[in-house]
């Protein structure tokens, strides 16, 4: 296996979308400051994630495909109630503006780009790679797009829609089948893993936090025209 199937590139692209989290979140500092702490917590997060992955102790090896589905819905249950119960990163999130958590998926294009690569190198089953990867980079194109309407205001509700729900189903379709059709090929330990329980589930998080800020628009928008 080359250095772009195996654990440190994993690694590398999860450091840079750490990196790249941080910068979008400073965008609400006035001073621009990176907010060090989510930084430390995002990377232990990550440390304590591949040594569970590394020493092959975080799942039993034979973990059925419905209880690996379990659990990565039961991670992304503890990273929403880290996001949304801890007050510090509640207040940051929740004053983040649309165009913000709609940059935040611009980073995806990297991730599919890499499972492209990853299917063309055999670390991973070739459709699923080539759907997965596709799927990934529109994903982080179409957010970007949106955050960019938005900034401009050139009709930027419709593609922030368009943007969030594309991107959930991504999330929710890719992972539902990793875990029911390709786990016993790739196995509970694969670098996609990496992905899967670090920056899937802040990603899905974001998208729901903009649909909700997106419904609390309407509903303003809707009560001034009754008004």
């Amino acid at each position: 296996m080359t250095l772009f199937t195996t654990a440190p590139f994993a690694i590398f692209l999860d450091i840079t979308m750490i990196i790249y989290t941080l910068w979008v979140l400073s965008l609400s500092d006035k001073n621009g400051k990176l907010p060090i702490g989510i930084g430390i917590g995002m990377l232990t997060w990550l440390g304590l994630l591949h040594l569970g992955l590394s020493t092959k102790s975080l799942f039993p090896e034979n973990i059925s495909e419905i209880a690996f589905l379990l659990i990565i819905f039961v991670a992304v249950g503890v990273v929403g109630a880290l996001l949304l119960l801890v007050t510090p990163i509640r207040d940051r999130l929740l004053s983040l503006s649309q165009k913000q958590l709609l940059l935040l998926q611009g980073v995806r294009v990297f991730f599919g780009a890499n499972f492209l690569m990853q299917a063309s190198l055999g670390g991973l089953p070739q459709t699923f790679g080539i759907l997965d990867g596709w799927t990934h980079i529109g994903a982080g194109f179409f957010g970007l797009i949106a955050g960019f309407t938005l900034a401009t205001d050139v009709d930027g509700e419709r593609r922030a829609w368009f943007a969030n729900i594309f991107g959930m189903v991504d999330i929710l379709v890719v992972a539902s089948t990793l875990a029911l059709v390709l786990l016993p090929t790739i196995t509970p330990f694969h670098p996609m893993m990496y992905a899967v329980f670090l920056p899937a589930p802040l990603w899905l998080w974001f998208h729901l936090v903009s649909i909700w800020k997106l419904m609390q628009s309407r509903n303003v928008n809707t009560q001034k025209a009754l008004a």
